[in-house]
């Protein structure tokens, strides 16, 4: 049976991670095989993301916080740490962790209607991308625990890794997307995002690179999305 990894490769893109989401946890026999293709996935997403990164520059955006906190060996140490602590990791989440780091698209940009309220015509907000880093998991596993140890109850309700939804992501008060941990699966579901109910890890990182790293812009009418944004989208080879 051809492998997984040979058939993305091969351009299977979308087939590929539709039967490995169909898998539910995965086996170990497969485990490996699916690494790969998560690896693969997330080097691809990562030459748009660099390229979004350089031309935003172009666009006078201001960033809010770091744009790419690229991961060091010390933070793929403590992912290994963390994976251990914690339990499975989606292979696509992990995937992310080891080769995307954090990224961050929040900021200030007039041409992309970046800012700190909705923009004018939009029904929802740009959603710029945001994707934690290894450091955030950390902090966010390290609070579970000494929460859980104080109030045992609150383990209950489990252990999710967060990242700020579309208001946050404009500096406005909101809540967050959360990833429901520990989870065996190739690709994790996003819950939180507007719109988007049962999306996925990948899904989503398709949908942001297809929408230049603003998905949220997706649900505007087309005289409403900025024309500075047609340079940014591009179709997601992943």
């Amino acid at each position: 049976m051809t492998s997984y990894h040979r058939r993305y490769a091969a351009g299977e893109h979308e087939a590929v991670w539709a039967e490995l989401r169909a898998l539910g946890p995965v086996g170990d026999p497969l485990r490996e095989d699916v690494a790969a293709v998560a690896e693969l996935t997330m080097h691809r997403a990562e030459r748009h993301l660099d390229r979004i990164e350089e031309q935003l520059a172009g666009l006078g955006f201001a960033a809010a916080w770091q744009v790419r906190e690229r991961p060091t060996l010390e933070c793929l140490a403590d992912l290994d740490r963390l994976a251990a602590a914690i339990g499975p990791l989606p292979a696509a989440y992990e995937a992310g962790l080891r080769v995307l780091g954090g990224v961050s698209f929040v900021g200030d940009c007039p041409a992309l209607g970046l800012g700190h309220r909705r923009p004018a015509g939009a029904p929802v907000y740009p959603d710029p991308l945001w994707l934690p880093s290894v450091p955030s998991l950390r902090e966010e596993w390290d609070d579970y625990r000494a929460d859980t140890a104080e109030y045992p109850d609150l383990a209950a309700d489990g252990f999710y890794q967060g990242a700020p939804d579309e208001p946050h992501q404009a500096k406005v008060s909101g809540a967050s997307f959360d990833l429901a941990l520990p989870d065996g699966c190739a690709d994790p579901v996003v819950d939180g995002v507007h719109g988007r109910p049962g999306i996925t890890l990948v899904q989503y990182l398709r949908t942001s690179v297809a929408w230049g790293g603003f998905p949220g812009w997706s649900f505007a009418p087309p005289r409403a999305v900025p024309p500075a944004l047609a340079a940014l989208r591009a179709h997601p080879d992943f």
